[in-house]
């Protein structure tokens, strides 16, 4: 930027006040008619201003300016009053041509011989050439509101991008828009933060305004004085509070402001901004695309949810509700009445428990096979199915149901299982086993279907205690400790440090085959392993002699965030310490906040007051892509007791697979074949099937067996490879033939062959 001389200030100085005082003049004219001058015809105002009366009154204006006094005055270049506006306007400029003219050793220092007063008093004597007229202020006044009109006329200066997104979005609701207009309102109300949002910056005098009320002259007056931070932070407040009597006007510019600009006045700005039209047209149109859509959709589902289940409807069923905290015999109560029965369905949360109960049945002479969307187990003669509760048949009959660990029904992804269990069993007694705190959501439910119910409560026959003792690992480790921690790497880690010092551990995890788990825990109930290193899996039902469940970490990451655990989530992995016949008394400790441990171990659990619903089948139906209907069913309001299940994974997976075909049906298929879609091996294998369907190049069995059989060796890619088999199981069990799920379960049980192999050791890994 090219240096400004103090002569060329002077002169555009002189113009400014010239431009003040005609405003000023305008001003008291149009005071005659009782009018602002904005508000005169401007060829009135223009032939005022060129006649000698207006003439002569823009003079008499100019020369009452103290400040076009100083810019008039003889030698003005040297005259205080300038040379302060001068330094003020170009500081950096000031400061290089003092710092030129004044060598290092002439620097000039404090004076340390002058008293504060007289410091003081010189330094306020400066302070108070700053001046502002009214002329000036009114100035300023008209260009603030200006700006701010400006600044308000488009929703994008102030709305946060954030916001303007929903705006925009695909799905704006009538609440919405409501919300919408109250943002309006609320935006329209200035605050001095606004107020500079819009104006600072944009004219001289603002910003000189600015400075005025932040201190910041002062600030540069102190620069040399020597005074400390402290004293002139401390000067600054009694000049701006005490001795400066512009501050106060120059604070109430603000309220000026505010009172020409009052909420009503911005809104009628923003209202008549083309951005906030264009915005109001999409909002309305999408409202009107929503309410269509979700007629379309809400014609194809019954007015009553339970219609959904007409086989179950047409019966009169008895529930018996087995409701009492972990390890209290709930679920074994409830499979004495199952295996009695003639023909009975046992419907678990994990295919591990579900495999568990069918390998009892049958051991006991119950012919029992197993359904999981992984494996099936065809059982000659069977009489009884064990299978987790996504694979229910509701148009199957049985005279007994189980339905285990029934307050999952609240759980985001997978609640919808439960309450089509629930609603659409077909059999003459069902047994819901469940926490205490699932009891009004399951009544509600019953009572809804217009079914009988009796309540059992369960009681813990083994007291579960906290181990106050100092739980320090690996040192503390005790046998038939269950050791909890939250990720498969924590798992693993945990169970190499033991395995260092001589302890042997089995461990237990998500990725980790069922059958490989299976093995896990016979091992430990063997006696093989002297203690259990596992995630929350353990919680879910199944039977271990744990003498002691110790929390390692007490955090999670749920698919969402990292969070601490919540109290439901400690009952039920806790409350699997303690073995009637085996241990008098279970415990349960922890290596990290184990206060909070406690203190949520004794909080009442939250009642569940809601039951997930998943989406009809029937509404693949409606005319509109399968990502369209999924995310106009998730925007239909909830009733009192359903809420619906998440479709994020499914609307994700199904806007990906619309870019290659139409078929609503090939596509509504693949999408609900469970996988981690965030595992890029996992994602492209699945993309792999789905385009072998489209375009008619389906592999056979045996293609994807070779290349699965050439694998790695280590724990990850056998891992990798176990659940490209699950993807291949469900792809096959809904396009392929009989023999080829037979192929790929001879492969998994290889594959878990190997894995066992490396856990153990034996591979001297």
């Amino acid at each position: 930027m090219a240096e400004v001389t103090i002569e060329e200030f002077i002169e555009r100085s002189k113009a400014n006040c010239r431009v003040a005082a005609e405003i000023t003049v305008k001003q008291e004219y149009a005071a005659r008619f009782d009018k602002n001058y904005k508000d005169l015809p401007a060829e009135e105002l223009s032939v005022y201003m060129e006649s000698e009366e207006g003439k002569a009154a823009v003079e008499n204006a100019l020369h009452a300016q103290k400040f076009y006094k100083a810019l008039s005055s003889e030698n003005a270049a040297e005259h205080p009053r300038v040379t302060a506006a001068f330094n003020k306007s170009f500081p950096s400029q000031a400061k290089a041509e003092k710092k030129e003219k004044t060598k290092p050793e002439q620097k000039k220092k404090p004076r340390k011989n002058m008293s504060a007063a007289a410091r003081k008093a010189e330094y306020y004597e400066i302070y108070r050439y700053y001046e502002i007229t009214r002329e000036v202020e009114e100035y300023i006044l008209d260009r603030a509101e200006e700006r701010i009109r400006t600044y308000y006329s488009d929703l994008r200066r102030f709305l946060p991008h954030k916001y303007i997104r929903e705006i925009y979005s695909e799905f704006v609701s009538e609440q919405f828009m409501s919300k919408f207009t109250r943002r309006m309102y609320d935006e329209a109300a200035l605050n001095y933060r606004r107020i500079d949002a819009a104006v600072s910056g944009s004219d001289q005098l603002y910003s000189d305004l600015n400075e005025f009320i932040y201190g910041s002259v002062i600030m540069r007056m102190l620069e040399d004085s020597g005074y400390s931070e402290l004293n002139k932070r401390r000067y600054v407040r009694e000049f701006l509070g005490r001795y400066c009597p512009q501050y106060k006007r120059l604070r109430e510019m603000y309220a000026l402001i505010t009172r020409r600009l009052d909420r009503e006045t911005v809104s009628g700005v923003i209202t008549e901004g083309e951005e906030y039209k264009r915005a109001v047209r999409h909002m309305k149109s999408q409202i009107e695309i929503s309410e269509s859509a979700h007629e379309m959709i809400l014609r194809e589902i019954p007015d009553n949810v339970i219609d959904l289940y007409p086989g179950a409807r047409n019966m009169r069923r008895h529930f018996v509700l087995h409701l009492g905290p972990t390890n209290s015999g709930k679920t074994y109560n409830a499979l004495i009445a199952c295996k009695e029965a003639d023909t009975g369905v046992y419907l678990a949360p994990l295919r591990l428990l579900a495999y568990e109960i069918c390998e009892k049945f049958n051991i006991e002479g119950v012919p029992c096979g197993m359904k999981t969307g992984e494996e099936s187990i065809e059982v000659p003669f069977a009489t009884h199915l064990s299978s987790t509760v996504e694979m229910l048949n509701t148009n199957e009959h049985y005279d007994v149901a189980v339905v285990d660990e029934c307050q999952l029904i609240e759980d985001e992804e997978r609640g919808g299982a439960w309450t089509a269990a629930i609603l659409g069993l077909m059999a003459d007694e069902i047994h819901l086993c469940a926490s205490e705190n699932a009891e009004f959501i399951l009544t509600s439910l019953i009572e809804m279907c217009g079914d009988s119910y009796e309540i059992v409560r369960h009681e813990r026959s083994v007291p579960l205690v906290c181990d106050d003792r100092k739980f320090v690992f690996p040192q503390s480790v005790e046998p038939e400790d269950a050791l909890i921690a939250f990720s498969k790497k924590s798992v693993l880690y945990y169970a190499e440090q033991l395995k260092r010092l001589g302890i042997r551990a089995s461990v237990i995890y998500g990725d980790l085959p069922y059958d490989v788990r299976r093995s896990e825990v016979s091992r430990f109930i063997k006696g093989e392993t002297d203690v259990v290193v596992a995630t929350d899996a353990v919680g879910m039902g199944l039977n271990l002699p744990i003498k002691r469940v110790v929390f390692l970490e007490s955090y999670k990451y749920d698919g969402h965030r990292r969070r601490f655990l919540h109290g439901t989530e400690i009952k039920q992995i806790a409350g699997r310490a303690g073995r009637m016949g085996m241990f008098d008394t279970g415990y349960y400790n922890a290596a990290e906040y184990k206060d909070d441990i406690k203190r949520k171990m004794r909080r009442k659990s939250h009642d569940v007051q809601k039951a997930r619903l998943r989406i009809p089948e029937s509404i693949i139906t409606v005319d509109m892509p399968v990502s369209e209907i999924l995310l106009r069913w998730g925007t239909i309001p909830d009733d009192d007791i359903f809420t619906k299940n998440s479709v994020e994974r499914e609307v994700m997976l199904a806007r990906d697979l619309e870019k290659l075909t139409s078929d609503k049906y090939l596509i509504y298929r693949f999408i609900t074949i469970p996988f981690s879609e965030t595992r890029k091996e996992l994602y492209d294998f699945w993309m792999e099937l789905f385009e072998g369907e489209i375009y008619d190049d389906r592999k056979s069995v045996y293609f994807y067996i070779r290349t699965l059989e050439r694998r790695g060796h280590d724990l990850e890619d056998h891992e990798l490879a176990y659940r490209k088999c699950d993807i291949l199981y469900f792809y096959y069990d809904r396009f392929g033939l009989k023999e080829d799920l037979n192929a790929i379960m001879e492969l998994k049980h290889d594959i878990s062959a190997d894995i066992m192999e490396i856990l153990s050791g034996q591979d001297g890994a």
